[in-house]
């Protein structure tokens, strides 16, 4: 039995040592979404966003649909968390977003903005705990 070209194809695994989560979709046109998430599942940026220096990175989600990127990255730091707002707002602003929403309280900053004609969003979220600053920031580039 061959598979019909009209119907979506896909598949779900997660590897029993690394825990790492993978999953690929084709859609009816041929489209295919390849989605990766894990400790050790490489952190890539859309440009120009880069990695906190001297993070350490404790899991990545990566999710990629042709030229289209969406990344969620859960970090550490010791820096203080307005250090790391600092620095991911400079970042969105290299990028044409517009850091429109940011609310501070307790010990949490989020901060989130978009650049519609570009294609690109980002959402960072800091949280000191501790003597460490736990991040999560996602990324958007090329999708509508």
């Amino acid at each position: 039995m061959t598979r019909d070209e009209a119907d979506p194809a896909g598949s779900y695994d997660i590897d029993p040592e690394t825990g790492e989560i993978r999953a690929t979709h084709t859609d009816t046109t041929g489209l295919t979404t390849t989605m990766r998430a894990g400790e050790k599942v490489e952190a890539r940026y859309p440009a120009p966003f880069t990695g906190y220096p001297g993070a350490k990175v404790t899991n990545t989600t990566r999710v990629e649909q042709g030229e289209n990127l969406f990344v969620t990255i859960e970090f550490t730091t010791p820096d203080a968390r307005e250090k790391v707002v600092a620095f991911y707002r400079a970042q969105a602003e290299e990028a044409g977003i517009d850091p429109e929403i940011e609310v501070s309280g307790g010990q949490t900053t989020t901060l989130g903005g978009e650049n519609a004609r570009g294609g690109a969003s980002f959402a960072l979220q800091v949280t000191r705990v501790g003597e460490e600053t736990q991040g999560q920031i996602s990324v958007a580039s090329g999708f509508d």
